[in-house]
């Protein structure tokens, strides 16, 4: 295996809405807030089993349907989901570029918080940081692509209080938009320098996500793929258990 470069790196990480439909894991926050398995079905439906053995089904705005106002009439408006916006391919198969239409919708069904969706599709990472040292692992008999990733200048989280990249920036920018941050709550908070961050090759999916230093230790997460483009009944995301 080649060691991916940088833009390798970049491309991964913005092409896993085009790389996989259904996907079986299992996600863990290294401060144990979560601990679970989860079934995904692209476009927009999860479930999620929690530690205690309760199941519960996620639903997101659906594809394709939706309302917008256009010369003070609400009219339906037909948003195309990813598989219908090709992107940019490279040629080892990887998004060059993704498209433009400000109507595409490719957030996955949300749990716990945004970095959940961004970790489905971390396109937060492809622009606007810094990627060094870079190596290919197998982990749990899958290849991974490692780097370390700082933000840069211009980082654009999916959402500022819960960044895949926290730090010195995410936290400037997200308290110059009024948002709450760790250093208001505990001046003495030391941030990363940068993250360690591990990507599933075949899906794009976060995998592994851990501050490189930094007084938040148990900060970040790790998740196991049991299972890609597996078919899932429908039937899994018909009920939920509370």
């Amino acid at each position: 295996m080649n060691t991916p470069t940088e833009d390798d790196f970049r491309a991964l990480a913005r092409s896993a809405p085009w790389l996989f439909s259904t996907l079986h894991f299992s996600f863990r926050r290294r401060d144990s807030r979560d601990d679970l398995e989860a079934w995904l079905s692209r476009p927009g439906r999860l479930r999620v089993r929690l530690a205690d053995g309760s199941e519960h089904v996620q639903l997101g705005t659906p594809w394709n349907n939706g309302s917008v106002m256009r010369n003070g009439t609400w009219v339906e408006d037909v948003r195309p989901h990813p598989w219908q916006c090709e992107p940019h391919w490279r040629g080892d198969g990887l998004v060059d570029r993704r498209p433009m239409d400000p109507r595409i919708d490719v957030d996955d069904p949300i749990w716990g918080s945004y970095d959940w969706v961004a970790m489905l599709d971390p396109e937060e990472l492809s622009h606007h940081t810094t990627i060094s040292d870079l190596r290919i692992s197998a982990r749990h008999g899958r290849e991974t692509w490692w780097a370390q990733v700082a933000a840069a200048e211009g980082y654009s989280p999916r959402c500022g209080c819960c960044p895949l990249l926290w730090g010195d920036i995410s936290e400037r920018d997200e308290a110059a938009a009024g948002g709450p941050t760790w250093r208001s709550r505990g001046p003495e908070v030391d941030y990363p320098t940068g993250w360690l961050i591990g990507l599933d090759r075949e899906t794009g999916v976060v995998v592994d996500c851990s501050p490189l230093d930094g007084s938040r230790h148990d900060a970040g997460f790790t998740v196991t793929i049991h299972g890609v483009d597996r078919p899932l009944g429908e039937d899994l995301f018909t009920d939920s258990t509370p």
